[in-house]
């Protein structure tokens, strides 16, 4: 029904095949060079097949021609588990697919899986998209010509079956295909389907204090790795509101009568909510005012309101009549389906998903979620071996199994990696080694001298009246911390609000004080309209950094001291000074890092691009530059002629351009690699070529939102422990058509870690083995100076992740260019 969020489940049946198992699938494929057998040549896959299976995730050749070896030798060797389990078949086991036509022809794909399963003893079970079949083994004749009638009528049709191809394990159509037999087992198990996942809403479980609900939830693929075909599978979780938007606008309408839809805006538009009649989700574009539930549309020849469709339709009563109509516009796939208009939701039954800002900021409530959610490394494995118990328990899915001639192992699959060794980091005159048995190196900073300090100036103090005691306590700590880390801060100018703590209060103080070099505003609590209002005004008017302290955290009398540190170091290191090095054996070397921040919370409309380059030997000084743009294209264009920049300003402090570029790129997600190389490598080359500029390239995809896990295990206990810092993983679970590695940086105490994956598309004369790769990347994650240890990424897409997001958020512009040498957004 166009124009109403209507839709049961979603369509796609599946029909599977085939015998015993017994043998490996795509053993012995990864380690060679090129594109060699079972490492073939891409080819474009059904469009039918990517719907029906759900996946975005494609294969896509990206390892460089020249790479003979991924593996590096660096470090002490550590024996891993993952979260992977190994895909076994019976012997001369093979994915092949069918061309099936059709005479006469019959263009209703339904009525072409009808007369074709009247032949399932013949063919055995399939995947058939409507013009492909999929099967586990070949047929015993090729072509093969079957008769078939339609049920309805009698009609005679002829159907004829054609081999085109054995699937290799390296083509995306067997990932596809693996990706609709797991779905099959999903619903055996009883899960539910919601948006790409499947979650067990029989283990939901309850916090009603926060009225949150937690559905624990799986999730898995199949696919070719280095030497077998691996199935890999992950603990999720999914957050539904126990009440709905309907209560929430309620809410907001007491809370903010005369500005209800702004307030209501702000926190709708952008949502992404479900709607329990059909266990369907949907991304909220807009709020229909202008509608209700008594509004009336066409619907099958006739007028007839939201109110009486839904009561049709799914049996759900509304209490309101009168309430505004929610908007969502149709995704790629429902336009796919047909849907053509925009999709009217009601408010009413409407609930709301994951974890809004304001609950972000609740730390109870985070805390409460955590220990529904964060599995230590031992839970997390006993969780995946109940589930593998279930895939050999369940009869349907052994029956589904069987008839594919497929097993799993039942043991997780090992890996021998490497811990590489502590890096040295130095301080000024202080230099100690991180061995990563503490989360972070605090202790030995302590009262040491920063390595680079920039000298205040003059700077304003902005607060409340009634927080003067704070203000006063923090400007008394700054003087006593700053000396002994090197830094002069002379004292500043205290400016007290007395009328209120508004923006607007705020604002107004700040005016009095244009060309200081640095504000800090003491604010009472977290409240966003101050903090965007102030760090707007701060950045496009004044062109200063600014820096936010929460009068709560002045209040720890026994951490005031450590607390105050930390902002003295943020503070010199937005005026341009640097907190720490470490040992960098490349010279002459510019690192860049990339990642975007999506303006409503998800891709599709426009974005705002985040580019950060090094400009110094020790790779700690960052020259950034953020734009926004609303189409890929438009991304390309930018992120080169940002590049160009950055090389402008390297010459211009250097006196020479970088003898190596290496780019570091975040926020790639699944199915967008063959994009990223073939438009925003491209357009950097070109940037090269415009100035005959030939250095050593590397561009390399960092993904940190991964479901690949690694365990080691604990020296006494014998249980899973998550590694140490500076584990790497570079064989087994990697990829063949890859050039790619896993890297854990950060010491992690709760719940398991989550290894960073890192995969270089372009290594173009850097001279760089894996050793130095893994390790430089290593080394980049200890110099991010809002936190004192490593972080999961390179420094320089944390800082790009920082610039994007507080430009998205607060600032809506491109920042002054006298900013840009400054990390002014830690």
């Amino acid at each position: 029904m166009a124009g109403v969020g209507g839709g049961g489940a979603s369509a796609g049946g599946v029909t599977g095949v085939a015998g015993a198992a017994g043998g490996v699938i795509g053993a012995g494929v990864g380690g060679g060079r090129g594109r060699g057998r079972g490492a073939r040549r891409e080819r474009r896959s059904s469009t039918r097949l990517q719907r029906m299976s759900e996946t975005e995730e494609e294969v896509v050749w990206t390892r460089p021609q020249h790479v003979l070896t991924k593996k590096g030798t660096a470090g002490q060797s550590i024996l891993l588990r993952t979260n992977y389990y190994q895909v076994m078949a019976r012997p001369e086991w093979c994915l092949c697919v069918y061309h099936v036509a059709f005479t006469p022809d019959e263009p209703r794909t339904p009525v072409r899986k009808l007369l074709l399963r009247q032949h399932s003893g013949v063919i055995g079970h399939c995947i058939f998209d409507g013009a492909q079949m999929f099967l586990a083994h070949k047929l015993p004749r090729d072509p093969m010509e079957l008769a078939s009638r339609r049920p309805d009528n009698g009609s005679p049709y002829t159907v004829r079956i054609k081999f085109i191809r054995e699937i290799p394990p390296s083509d995306t159509q067997f990932l596809q295909i693996f990706s609709i037999l797991l779905r099959r087992c999903y619903e055996y198990l009883g899960l539910t389907q919601i948006g790409k996942h499947y979650y067990d809403a029989k283990r939901e479980v309850q916090h009603p204090k926060h009225q949150v609900a937690v559905w624990p939830g799986q999730v898995s693929s199949i696919r070719q790795h280095e030497y077998q075909v691996l199935l890999m599978t992950d603990v999720i979780h999914k957050f539904l509101r126990l009440d709905t938007v309907y209560n929430l606008l309620r809410r907001l309408h007491t809370t903010n009568p005369n500005n209800l839809k702004w307030a209501a805006g702000r926190e709708v538009i952008g949502m992404v909510v479900m709607t329990r009649y059909n266990q369907r989700t949907y991304t909220i574009s807009d709020i229909a005012w202008d509608l209700t539930c008594l509004s009336k549309f066409a619907y099958q020849g006739s007028q007839i309101t939201y109110l009486e469709y839904y009561q049709k339709a799914y049996q759900v009563a509304v209490r309101d009549p009168h309430q505004p109509l929610l908007l969502s516009k149709p995704r790629k796939r429902d336009l796919r389906r047909g849907q053509k208009g925009n999709i009217y939701l009601i408010p009413e039954l409407c609930v709301p998903t994951g974890v809004s800002q304001s609950m972000k900021a609740d730390p109870r409530l985070m805390q409460d979620l955590a220990a529904s959610t964060r599995l230590s490394p031992d839970q997390r494995v006993k969780v995946l071996e109940k589930f593998n118990d279930a895939l050999f328990t369940n009869e349907k899915v052994k029956t589904e199994l069987d008839q594919w001639g497929l097993t799993f192992s039942r043991e997780l699959s090992q890996v021998r990696g490497r811990v590489l060794p502590g890096e040295v980091l130095t301080q000024a005159h202080r230099s100690f080694t991180y061995t990563g048995s503490d989360g972070d190196w605090a202790r030995e900073v302590k009262d040491v001298p920063l390595s680079v300090c920039r000298e205040v100036g003059r700077w304003v103090l902005v607060f409340p009246a009634r927080l003067r005691q704070e203000a006063e306590e923090l400007v008394v700590a700054l003087r006593k911390v700053t000396p002994t880390l090197g830094m002069t801060m002379p004292p500043p100018t205290m400016e007290s609000l007395l009328q209120g703590d508004g923006p607007q209060d705020y604002l107004k103080a700040l005016g009095k004080h244009m060309g200081v070099g640095l504000v800090v505003c003491v604010i009472p609590n977290t409240r966003l309209d101050r903090y965007v209002a102030v760090k707007r005004h701060v950045c496009m008017v004044m062109a200063a950094p600014s820096q936010m302290v929460l009068a709560k955290s002045l209040q720890h009398k026994g951490r005031l001291l450590s607390i105050v540190t930390r902002v003295a170091i943020q503070i010199n290191c937005k005026l341009g000074g640097e907190a720490w090095t470490v040992q960098m054996p490349l010279r002459n070397t510019m690192v860049v890092g990339y990642d975007a921040y999506h303006e409503g919370g998800r891709r599709g409309g426009a974005s705002w691009g985040a580019v950060v380059a090094s400009y110094n030997q020790s790779l700690t000084q960052y020259y950034g530059q953020v734009t926004r743009h609303a189409s890929h294209q438009e991304l390309a264009n930018n992120f080169s002629a940002a590049v160009t920049n950055a090389l402008a300003h390297y010459a211009r402090v250097n006196g020479c351009l970088p003898e190596r570029v290496l780019v570091y790129r975040d926020g790639v997600g699944d199915g967008q690699l063959a994009y990223v190389k073939d438009t925003e490598v491209a357009a950097i080359r070109n940037c090269f070529a415009a100035f005959n500029f030939h250095p050593g390239f590397s561009f390399i995809v960092v993904s940190k939102r991964i479901h690949s896990r690694l365990f080691a295990e604990g020296a006494s206990s014998g249980r899973p422990v998550n590694p140490p810092p500076g584990t790497v993983c570079d064989d087994v679970i990697t990829l063949p058509e890859r050039y790619d590695f896993f890297l854990v940086s950060q010491r992690v105490t709760e719940g398991t870690v989550t290894p960073t994956s890192y995969n270089i598309l372009v290594d173009q004369n850097t001279n760089l083995d894996p050793d130095r790769h893994q390790r430089l990347a290593y080394k980049l994650s200890f110099l991010y100076y809002n936190w004192m240890g490593p972080v999961r990424v390179p420094a320089p897409c944390l800082y790009a992740h920082k610039l994007a997001s507080i430009t998205g958020q607060a600032i809506h512009d491109s920042p002054p260019p006298s900013l840009a040498d400054k990390l002014w957004y830690l």
